[in-house]
């Protein structure tokens, strides 16, 4: 019996097959017989147990199934709707599946009295013949088995499929808010997105007090690049939520994913100052700071930075009221701490984020972990979130004590205290509410943060920034409020990436193997419309370019605007693709020829991809930190050919490499030979020691 041979509606009965075969006949004749005629039996799968029969026993209760429908078919009661079969032998995994799926066990006369006392049977809920076809019952089985398909389907790689289960259940039990929920997500997952906005207006309808409705709806507009409705709508439902301070906080300072013009970015970030005015004078008082902390677990300043300005004092504001807030709720987690004697014991070091995992902005930072000096340092890692893989092993083989705390802040802050660190390490602040908030108390007697969110956190309680020498200008204090460290070189040191063999063509990437590849590899927000003409520039001055922009990358609207500025269509020139597999990734990189770095916000763990398979690295750096990455990365290998001072010179280098074969494999060959210096070098985690012991003499 396989799981897909299941229905609507699964009984099942469990058949002592010691009886004599006449007995069993009878149960059998007695339950099909009720079956057969059931209203319902399109949707019904009876079960029969058969998992302790041998093979040969197997065939012997095939048959005695067989003959006993052939009985009925003389009595002209049989219907081919019904689904009947044995179970046969199934491992402990199918029939863990299977029985999920059971909705009630029929009692018979001739049963298997030491299976149905099992737990796991005895679980099962038991209807008798004489209720089976009570309208009731098989309406409540069939509710019940479409949430349990759907779900099952959900979580499936065949997402799609929980479609028809939850609509269904929906459109029986219409006030259900979850199953909206369930449903809305499986819609987003598969990129419907109408669909999803549609199913979330649906629930509403039905359930108009449904706040996380309305908080979904919100963010799923404004995924939607329906910023403005989006808006609207937030500042609506804070009318009619008015102690929901995740209301608030969308209504006052949510910001567009992508922006169309640079005028926009103006106009949207005069709106987040001044809703952000506006919401410090709202929490003026104890009452109102303790109600606001709901507010700031749900909330990041994230797009923010995305914007190519100068953050530190949006930031600061921000910072101080997520203090001010976290202060109000945690007093006892606030005041200063004092170093304890280090003359004897090891320094102890804590790394605490929401993604010690194979997350971009922290696996910066894992060597920093891997390559720690044991007899001096204890390494204390909070891993937070709730995703577990290859790279939290290695965070958790890298460390001394290893704890994984998610959904929990109050066990977060009361393990880091009962460990008694010395310095506390934010690889980042500001991708996730819950790190931020634990950020603006006091931890620890030193606090830092790195740059896998390469923006100032603003709050009072972070000491120091972690950064790069290579890659801060020299006007780099200026944009935090935290005292900038600027570490040797790259501050870093990458673990190493394995390139294995291509096994792809361009075909299969939908590349012309004529063609001359850039690629740029980028999230959408890291595009700003101020910078699309560069690539109208490069294809007109390079007729035989094409441009292959990863994660769906840039907007296309915007692409198709500014290529028919020069006379060009874009869709001649662009290619996208989605998220790849990694072994894709790595061939695509493999098979492209120049790599786009992006202004203003560049390429981190994507210029060090694109470094690993030898690709030039066309760069500008910006006038933040989060834009001189890929600079900085080039200055340490020595390889500063293709580094940009201004967008115009960007141009004439990508431009030179498409067409200077000789110059672009000399860049290759160069990057080649200096890969050693930013893969798997101790040197980074050296440093940033020498620098823990400085910052503590200096406590």
């Amino acid at each position: 019996m396989l799981i897909n041979e299941l229905r609507d509606i699964n009984f099942i009965i469990f058949p002592n097959w010691s009886n004599l075969e006449i007995a069993i006949a009878e149960d059998l004749i007695t339950v099909l017989r009720t079956l057969f005629t059931h209203p319902a039996r399109q949707d019904i799968t009876l079960l029969i147990d058969s998992q302790s029969l041998s093979d040969e026993l197997q065939d012997n209760a095939n048959s005695l199934l067989f003959e006993t429908v052939l009985k009925l078919s003389l009595e002209d009661i049989i219907s081919e709707d019904l689904n009947v079969g044995l179970t046969g032998r199934l491992s402990i995994q199918e029939w863990s599946v299977i029985k999920s799926f059971i909705n009630f066990r029929i009692p018979i006369n001739n049963e298997d009295g030491y299976i149905i006392q099992q737990p796991e049977i005895a679980q099962i809920p038991i209807c008798d013949l004489s209720e089976i076809c009570q309208q009731t019952v098989y309406e409540a089985a069939r509710l019940e088995s479409w949430q349990r398909w759907g779900d099952y389907f959900a979580n499936s790689e065949l997402p799609e499929n929980a479609i028809p289960y939850y609509s269904k259940y929906l459109s029986s039990c219409p006030y259900q808010i979850d199953y909206y929920l369930k449903l809305s997500n499986i819609f987003y997952k598969t990129g419907q997105m109408q669909a999803t906005i549609e199913t979330l207006q649906n629930g509403i309808s039905h359930c108009p007090q449904a706040e996380e409705l309305y908080f979904w709806l919100i963010i799923r507009l404004k995924q939607s690049q329906k910023y403005l409705e989006a808006r609207n709508l937030a500042q609506q439902i804070t009318n009619k939520f008015p102690e929901n301070y995740i209301f608030k906080m969308l209504s006052h300072l949510m910001l567009p994913v992508i922006y169309h013009t640079p005028d926009e970015i103006d106009t949207y970030r005069a709106w987040f100052q001044h809703g952000l005015e506006k919401l410090i004078q709202t929490i003026n008082s104890p009452g109102e700071e303790k109600k606001a902390l709901t507010g700031i677990r749900n909330h990041t300043n994230f797009f923010l930075a995305y914007q190519g300005k100068n953050d530190v004092l949006l930031q600061q504001q921000y910072g101080q009221l997520v203090h001010q807030i976290m202060t109000a709720n945690y007093p006892q987690w606030i005041q200063a701490r004092q170093i304890s004697s280090i003359s004897n014991k090891r320094i102890k070091i804590g790394y605490l984020s929401y993604f010690l995992c194979g997350w971009s902005g922290t696996v910066l930072f894992l060597n920093w972990l891997k390559y720690a000096d044991n007899q001096n340092f204890e390494i204390y890692s909070y891993h937070i979130g709730h995703q577990i893989d290859p790279a939290t092993q290695l965070f958790q083989s890298y460390s001394t004590k290893f704890y994984h705390l998610p959904n929990n802040l109050e066990q977060v802050c009361q393990q880091v205290i009962d460990d008694n660190l010395d310095v506390l390490i934010f690889p980042e602040l500001g991708m996730d509410a819950t790190t931020l908030c634990i950020a603006g108390l006091r931890l620890a007697p030193i606090q830092c943060m790195a740059w896998g969110q390469p923006v100032t956190s603003g709050l009072p309680t972070i000491d120091y920034f972690l950064s790069s020498e290579l890659m801060e200008p020299v006007n780099g204090q200026d944009h935090y409020t935290e005292k900038l460290v600027r570490l040797p070189g790259v501050g870093i040191s990458y673990p190493a990436i394995k390139v294995e063999s291509i096994r792809r063509n361009r075909l299969f990437f939908g590349l012309r193997e004529d063609a001359v590849v850039y690629i740029s590899s980028q999230a959408g927000y890291k595009y700003l419309p101020q910078h699309d003409y560069i690539y109208a520039e490069i294809a007109r001055q390079v007729p035989n370019a094409q441009f292959m922009f990863l994660r769906s990358g840039i907007s296309q609207e915007r692409l198709k605007r500014v290529f028919a500025a020069v006379g060009l269509d874009s869709l001649d020139y662009c290619v996208f693709s989605p998220v790849l597999p990694r072994e894709d990734y790595f061939d695509l990189l493999s098979l492209t020829d120049i790599y786009l770095d992006t202004f203003d916000w560049a390429g981190g763990n994507t210029t060090l991809d694109a470094i690993a398979c030898h690709l030039p690295i066309v760069t500008c750096p910006g006038e933040f930190m989060r834009g001189r990455h890929s600079s900085g990365f080039l200055q340490a290998m020595g390889v500063t050919e293709t580094i940009a001072d201004d967008a115009s010179q960007y141009i004439q280098i990508a431009v030179r490499l498409a067409v200077d074969i000789n110059w672009r494999s000399s860049v290759r060959e160069a990057l080649k030979l200096a890969i050693n210096v930013l893969f798997d070098n101790p040197t980074a985690t050296q440093n940033l020691e020498a620098f823990i012991k400085q910052a503590i003499a200096l406590f």
